[in-house]
């Protein structure tokens, strides 16, 4: 995943699936295309999840700014929940308790009102 704002251009930054244990997606990994370096976020013991979603912050100035949204499953608990994360600093800002489960390998995307009427009228 990369800023879809930047989609057929030259970006810096990509989000990839940490598929540890293969086949189950335990984090994501953020690619510094420029330089090599690699932050890796882990979406927490007995978590597994989907593909990162990079969102784009509306105001944002670096192609990094915005958020990382990912549907969590905790196997212990047997509970989901939707993990956002500031793709800059790669912290958790905020989790969404889902009020049921979320499978594995559920795509979707997230678009504005705009987008999608666009989208109706073609």
């Amino acid at each position: 995943m990369v800023n879809r704002n930047l989609l057929g251009r030259k970006t810096r930054f990509a989000y990839l699936a940490i598929t540890e244990p293969w086949p189950k997606v335990s984090g994501f990994a953020k690619v510094d295309l420029s330089t090599g370096d690699v932050q890796k976020y882990v979406y927490g013991d007995g978590k597994y999840g989907g593909e990162p979603l990079f969102l784009p912050e509306v105001s944002g100035y670096g192609e990094d700014c915005g958020y990382i949204m990912v549907f969590v499953h905790d196997e212990e608990k047997v509970k989901s929940e939707l993990q956002i994360i500031n793709a800059v600093s790669m912290k958790l800002e905020a989790t969404v308790t889902l009020p049921s489960r979320v499978p594995y390998g559920f795509h979707g995307t997230f678009m504005s009102n705009d987008d999608l009427m666009k989208q109706a009228l073609c």
